[in-house]
């Protein structure tokens, strides 16, 4: 049986929570890992003839995953903004046009707060489950 400190968050934590905080390393791939998926569908629907009957279908597959990795990606940088110690306002950084492409790089290169911050006390795990183990 696992204890608490051997307990994992989990995809559902990593992609669509808000609490805790993520390193650079699960951030960059969580974002590689959207755009994977949205590559995917984007290339299959662009080898489609117009008049193609899976054309809706492969629409409506990269439109919901466009709005799935959207919000995904929020609660991401919201998480690796907690890790640098920064507020998660600043994740309006993202929607800016010019500001957005350096924001992310520097969410992906910055290091995170060494130790515990005001949003848990380590990285990749959510605040709730310190809690727990504290």
């Amino acid at each position: 049986m696992a204890t608490a400190e051997e307990a994992r968050p989990g995809f559902g934590w990593f992609f669509f929570g808000w609490s805790g905080r993520i390193g650079r390393a699960p951030y960059a791939l969580g974002w590689l890992f959207w755009l994977m998926l949205l590559s995917a569908a984007l290339s299959r629907l662009a080898m489609l003839p117009q008049d193609h009957p899976s054309l809706l279908f492969w629409s409506t597959v990269f439109l919901a995953g466009a709005i799935v990795s959207t919000v995904s990606s929020l609660m991401l940088t919201v998480k690796r903004l907690h890790d640098l110690s920064l507020p998660a306002a600043l994740v309006i950084c993202l929607f800016i046009p010019v500001i957005s492409i350096i924001a992310l790089l520097a969410f992906m290169l910055l290091p995170g707060a060494t130790g515990p911050n005001d949003y848990g006390p380590r990285a990749n795990r959510p605040r709730s489950a310190d809690r727990r183990d504290a």
